[in-house]
């Protein structure tokens, strides 16, 4: 009988403990979406940059051919771009075919023939090298209008320009009617002389040169863009001053 009544009891207890259990309990856990991945840097620090560029240069200086010399031609540079990316170093080096200095000239060819003579030269061409090494420093405008991927950047530094072959020294001989004005007498005058050209008489040799300017690049992608710039140059003071705008496209490792 007292077995039959615990028995009892311990069924009614468990009853009782199931009931005010309530519902079972089901763990869960939320699933967080990882944050988007930050966009693209297109102007970055630690960055090596190719260019490919064309480029046009005139003369500036306050010699007589001054706005006569002019140049064509082409070039590369390589800039690395440091982890503070607004400031960099670049090399850069161009190839020019130089002309001008030509046109009329006025000669006393000879004492009692007053009468000068004019005949017209060509100012022939010669090929030029520059080198430059220049301090860059850069601001991306993308930091500030997002989309914008221009940076203006501004350069300065040194480097030297080295002149070619212009084929002086050899003789040239030319014939001139020549006429004395106090007494009508007329002359066929020979002269003889050796070829000088006006680019010798500008730059002479091999010069060093001071170089500063600025410039504009634009990034279609993190690596390629196009970008235009212009530099002022003077080798010898104010006298052969020039000006070369390069325009062309740069690749960004």
């Amino acid at each position: 009988m007292k077995r039959l009544i615990a028995l009892t009891v311990l069924a009614l207890a468990s009853q009782a403990v199931a009931t005010f259990a309530g519902e079972p309990v089901v763990s869960s856990k939320q699933v967080i979406a990882p944050p988007p991945p930050p966009p693209p840097e297109f102007f970055r620090g630690n960055e090596f940059d190719i260019g490919a560029f064309g480029t046009y240069a005139t003369g500036v200086g306050s010699g007589n051919n001054a706005g006569k010399l002019h140049g064509w031609g082409g070039g590369m540079d390589f800039t690395y771009w440091f982890p503070w990316k607004y400031a960099g170093v670049r090399f850069q080096g161009t190839g020019l075919s130089i002309s001008g200095g030509g046109g009329p000239r006025t000669v006393n060819v000879i004492d009692g023939f007053t009468l000068p003579v004019s005949h017209t030269v060509g100012g022939g061409s010669v090929p030029a090298g520059i080198i430059v090494a220049d301090g860059m420093l850069r601001l991306p405008l993308d930091e500030f209008w997002p989309g914008v991927h221009l940076a203006p950047y501004m350069f300065a530094g040194f480097g030297g320009i080295l002149l070619g072959s212009q084929d002086e020294g050899r003789t040239v001989s030319e014939s001139f009617t020549v006429t004395n004005n106090a007494t009508g007498q007329t002359r066929v005058v020979n002269v003889t002389g050796r070829r000088v050209s006006r680019l010798s008489q500008s730059f002479g040799s091999d010069r060093v040169l001071g170089h500063v300017g600025a410039g504009l690049e634009y990034r279609f992608t993190p690596h390629i863009g196009l970008f235009s710039e212009v530099g002022y140059n003077f080798p010898n003071g104010a006298s052969n001053n020039f000006i070369a705008v390069n325009f062309g496209l740069r690749y960004a490792f």
